[in-house]
């Protein structure tokens, strides 16, 4: 039998620590609590029935900001609620943090997070205030980080600052969809441990692609930036590592995937 092509092939993004532990899915505090490694709420108010009330939703947050700064047994933490100042304070409390995932946020400061010494992998999904992401230049550990929708960020050239990234997504709104504009490509070429870049819903305003070329570990691209045929073959054939991704696997031409690629 042939075997299937795996799309996830490179896929550097979500190799986290941890990944075989079972995550646990929560909205009420479990007995168990105190046993958990991988937590994930889910507390947005679409995740309840109609049946349970604002009050009782707004009494379970407050419940679980005074308890996770006491979770020294979470290593994984995916949290899907509108996430508050006070809330984002509690979770940096965290003493034993590696991987965190917010899935929307109404977070204006995150200079709390340099506390999260550990922290190698992080997600920041539709923080709608957030403008400055400096803070993220203490996460010494830090190897994976995800952007998304998240439009008022004033400086992602910084993110080029952070050199021992492996993966690292820059997203406007995929389901949107509207792309997010960065100036240059520029400020990233100083990110050679970088195997996986997902730029999907990014577009680039200077259009400086050959700034990929110098991302020498680069294995892994996911784009679909405007560009000639001419030009995008000679990214592929002059780029030594580059052998996976959209980029790779989708034929611009035919708009259609390569042989054996499809998705």
């Amino acid at each position: 039998m042939k075997e299937e092509y795996d799309r996830n092939k490179f896929c550097y993004l979500y190799d986290i620590e941890d990944k075989n532990e079972e995550e646990i899915y929560c909205q009420e505090i479990p007995s168990s609590i105190s046993k958990i490694k991988k937590l994930y709420i889910s507390t947005l108010a679409m995740d309840f029935p109609d049946t349970v009330s604002k009050k009782h939703r707004i009494e379970l947050e407050k419940d679980w900001i005074n308890l996770l700064p006491s979770l020294d047994n979470i290593t994984s933490l995916s949290i899907r609620h509108r996430v508050n100042q006070e809330y984002f304070e509690a979770i940096c409390t965290m003493k034993n943090l590696k991987t965190l995932f917010f899935w929307t946020s109404t977070v204006e400061d995150i200079n709390s997070i340099s506390k999260l010494k550990n922290l190698s992998s992080l997600s920041l999904d539709s923080f709608s205030r957030l403008r400055d992401l400096s803070a993220l230049k203490s996460l010494k550990k830090l190897r994976r980080l995800t952007i998304q929708n998240s439009f008022k960020v004033e400086n992602y050239e910084m993110i080029g600052d952070l050199i021992q990234l492996n993966g690292l997504c820059i997203g406007g709104n995929f389901s949107g969809p509207k792309n997010l504009v960065i100036e240059s490509l520029i400020p990233f070429k100083n990110l050679k441990e970088l195997q996986h870049l997902d730029m999907s819903t990014v577009s680039i305003r200077d259009k400086s692609y050959d700034v990929l070329l110098e991302m020498t570990s680069l294995e892994r691209l996911d784009a679909n930036w405007r560009m000639s045929d001419a030009k995008r073959t000679e990214l592929k054939e002059k780029h030594l590592s580059l052998r996976a991704g959209f980029f790779v696997d989708y034929d611009f031409v035919k708009n259609e995937f390569f042989q054996d690629k499809s998705w």
